[in-house]
């Protein structure tokens, strides 16, 4: 039997890269059941502080935007360097 070489880090980069707007290199869509999220008193503590000053409703609420807000900037951030490698590998 013939062995298949080890990809290096590198190889698998290019392909995942160059695969990643193909839909039919993915599998079926999972739902997430949301779960809870437990934080320390102190932690809590410091939420509901900030979200005074921010004039949110709750504390939850303003966690949860929080998130959301980090989530889509690490989206950006991984779109504009996926898109800058792809630049970069011509």
């Amino acid at each position: 039997m013939k062995k298949k070489k080890k990809q290096t880090e590198e190889e698998i980069d290019k392909i995942v890269i160059a695969e990643a707007d193909d839909m039919s290199k993915w599998e079926k869509p999972i739902t997430v059941i949301p779960a809870a999220i437990r934080f320390s008193p102190a932690v809590i503590e410091k939420a509901k502080y900030l979200a005074k000053l921010h004039n949110a409703r709750s504390y939850q609420i303003w966690l949860k935007q929080i998130v959301e807000e980090r989530i889509k900037l690490e989206e950006k951030l991984l779109s504009d360097f996926k898109r800058e490698l792809k630049i970069a590998s011509k």
